[in-house]
């Protein structure tokens, strides 16, 4: 991993206890100095994309708890679509959504309100869930040669001020 990349990434083996505490130290060190920390809280792309989340883990909620910290529940409809969890790497043309939800405010809540705050923002994530897009997607044909004369067009939309928290980012 290079410097940079290293700095910005905190890099955690899920099966191992030491990595694992050491990456949530890390994790606070960031947060005390201001920095904002995304956490996957599941470990692991689902068995059903889409349509299920996996268990979270705790970790998350303990520490934002514990550093006094907001969280901003994340919700990313399309992004196994994009690059589903397949043997291999496997990177597929995809229009990507990333839903931003309002904060949630951990001021005041203990360690014993962790699993609650667990589970709402579990729901959270999964309201916004979108049928049409379960399930791991076939093989892109994107790459495909095109029939002559055929064009390509990039659409554009302004957000409302109403869905200032939602960015759909189509791939180009």
């Amino acid at each position: 991993m290079g410097p940079i990349f290293s700095r910005a990434y905190i890099v955690v083996d899920r099966d191992n206890a030491m990595s694992r505490g050491r990456a949530m130290v890390q994790a606070r060190r960031s947060l005390e100095a201001g920095r904002p920390v995304i956490i996957f809280p599941e470990g692991s792309i689902s068995k059903k994309p889409g349509e299920q989340l996996e268990e979270f883990k705790e970790g998350a909620f303990q520490l934002a708890i514990a550093a006094g910290v907001p969280l901003v529940p994340i919700t990313m409809t399309l992004n196994h679509r994009f690059m589903p969890d397949v043997e291999g790497l496997r990177v597929r043309y995809s229009p990507l959504q990333i839903i931003l939800h309002e904060p949630l405010s951990t001021t005041s809540l203990t360690s014993a309100d962790a699993p609650a705050l667990k589970q709402r923002v579990a729901d959270i994530i999964a309201s916004a869930f979108r049928p049409e897009a379960a399930g791991i997607p076939e093989r892109s044909t994107w790459r495909q040669p095109k029939s002559p004369g055929a064009t390509t067009s990039a659409k554009t939309s302004a957000t409302s001020a109403e869905n200032s928290s939602e960015l759909a980012l189509p791939n180009s």
